[in-house]
């Protein structure tokens, strides 16, 4: 039977790193490779497929836009992936942080265009992250824009909506069974009503949060496996102010790495292979 273990990567978020360092960090410590931010110098560009293409790993690139204004913001999206598509580098997936949640429908129509359009034009996985502030900032929001968009696919993380919704979504589950549908790529942290991230995910207080990310994510690999799609993960526990911290300190209640592995392991364990999910 054909090996069909999920790939788990590393960020660059909670140990900013050199390239060839971030990708010698992730294999020293068992992930499959890296999801890293596309860099806007054309030296570190080149830094980042020298190392990835030297350790042989897998990678994954974030790309988007601060531009308040939505043509310029647009614009500065659309000319990364263009510069993407020429690298070389031949990323599993680029996700993107796009657009804003006070903008029009047609400003998020006009970037949703552009970007199913650069999804085609490239080749490249064109993804848009569920994430707070942006344009799949609420699943309410989301659902209509998706619904708008057929060929919009994303990068799932629902922790963002858990916090905007300031619940479970149990009263919004057709907005995440469409992003479930859409979804060729999760960010794997444990959020909550009340934060994008629980202190301990360990802890025996968050075992229903995680067991409802894991149902979640049970539909997204079960139908990825039954499209022939690679199953990606990464694991995304992040630094102070995301992890919470110690008063005065700023110490993380748990060290966000250590999350990090155990979320690497979890995700191993249960999608190891073809067997029936959850």
């Amino acid at each position: 039977m054909t090996n069909l273990s999920p790939l788990v990567l590393m960020g660059d978020w909670v140990t900013p790193l050199p390239a060839a360092q971030l990708v010698a960090s992730a294999h020293e410590q068992g992930y499959d490779g890296v999801e890293a931010w596309w860099p806007a110098e054309e030296d570190a560009q080149r830094e980042l497929a020298a190392a990835v293409a030297d350790g042989e790993a897998q990678v994954s690139l974030l790309a988007g836009s601060a531009h308040p204004d939505p043509a310029l913001h647009i614009a500065e999206i659309e000319q990364q992936l263009r510069t993407i598509a020429v690298s070389g580098l031949n990323p599993l997936h680029v996700t993107l942080h796009a657009g804003r949640d006070h903008w029009s429908d047609a400003d998020h129509d006009r970037l949703a265009e552009m970007i199913v359009a650069s999804r085609r034009d490239t080749g490249l996985d064109v993804l848009v992250e569920l994430h707070r502030s942006r344009i799949l900032y609420a699943a309410h929001a989301a659902r209509r824009i998706l619904e708008r968009h057929p060929e919009l696919h994303v990068t799932f993380d629902v922790s963002h909506w858990l916090v905007v919704a300031e619940s479970m979504l149990e009263d919004q589950t057709a907005a995440v069974d469409l992003a479930i549908e859409r979804a060729h790529h999760v960010h794997a942290r444990i959020g909550h009503p009340q934060g994008p991230q629980v202190n301990d995910p360990e802890a025996e207080e968050w075992s229903a949060v995680v067991d409802q990310h894991l149902r979640w994510w049970d539909a997204i690999v079960a139908r990825l496996r039954s499209e022939g799609r690679p199953v990606t993960f990464l694991a995304e526990f992040g630094p102070v102010d995301y992890a919470p911290s110690e008063p005065g300190t700023r110490r993380p209640l748990r060290d966000p790495e250590s999350s990090n592995r155990w979320m690497m392991r979890v995700l191993r364990d249960r999608y190891a292979s073809a067997r029936d999910v959850g």
